[in-house]
């Protein structure tokens, strides 16, 4: 078990580019770290060390929980590394268009909220964020799927099917497993009996 998400509230980081991929959330040199602590200090490191105007969060005084990226965020490789820095460096939440399928499945058994929101509501958003009227700071309610700020702005957005149940839950893979515990004794019972000779010779 983890801790449920039900609401979250932070400063908000615009990343305005499609095809973010892990390897630039996660650089490869850094594939070697296996210990999840103080990966966030490698968190788009080649970007910050190029001068990237996107990656300016990273270095910045205070700190963003939520990033507002673009389409197919996550795209790339498969490493979970890029969603463990994104966690220790303290994002809770990435709302964007579309996200690379693994990425969103990583994000969810990590705690991360990963939203989406229809090209309209993205483009209010964005045009909210870079005029500063919501002086940067969100809002998200899980269970209603609300997104809001100051001043009146809200928009919806979407999860994954399941993800929503299971961030409120807080319940990681090997929890939601094993509420079926017994229905898996069960059919291994069953075949046991019907079909003796899938057994490991004891």
């Amino acid at each position: 078990m983890r801790q449920a998400v039900t609401k979250l509230k932070g400063r908000a980081a615009l990343l305005a580019r499609d095809d973010i991929d892990t390897d630039a959330i996660f650089p490869a040199q850094f594939l070697k770290k296996t210990d999840r602590a103080g990966m966030g200090a490698h968190l788009f490191a080649d970007w910050v060390a190029a001068g990237h105007l996107e990656a300016a969060f990273v270095t910045a005084e205070q700190r963003a929980q939520i990033l507002v990226a673009s389409r197919n965020f996550g795209c790339g490789s498969s490493r979970e590394h890029a969603v463990w820095a994104l966690a220790d460096y303290g994002i809770q939440a990435i709302v964007a268009l579309s996200f690379g399928d693994i990425f969103r499945n990583n994000c969810v058994k990590n705690g991360i909220v990963a939203a989406t929101v229809t090209p309209q509501d993205h483009a209010a958003l964005i045009a909210a964020l870079e005029t500063g009227s919501m002086a940067q700071e969100l809002e998200m309610d899980i269970a209603a799927c609300k997104l809001t700020a100051p001043g009146g702005f809200s928009i919806s957005f979407g999860l994954a099917s399941g993800h929503r149940a299971q961030l409120l839950s807080g319940e990681d893979d090997i929890t939601r497993t094993l509420r079926y515990a017994d229905a898996i004794a069960a059919h291994e019972a069953k075949i046991a009996s019907e079909e003796p000779w899938l057994q490991r010779m004891g």
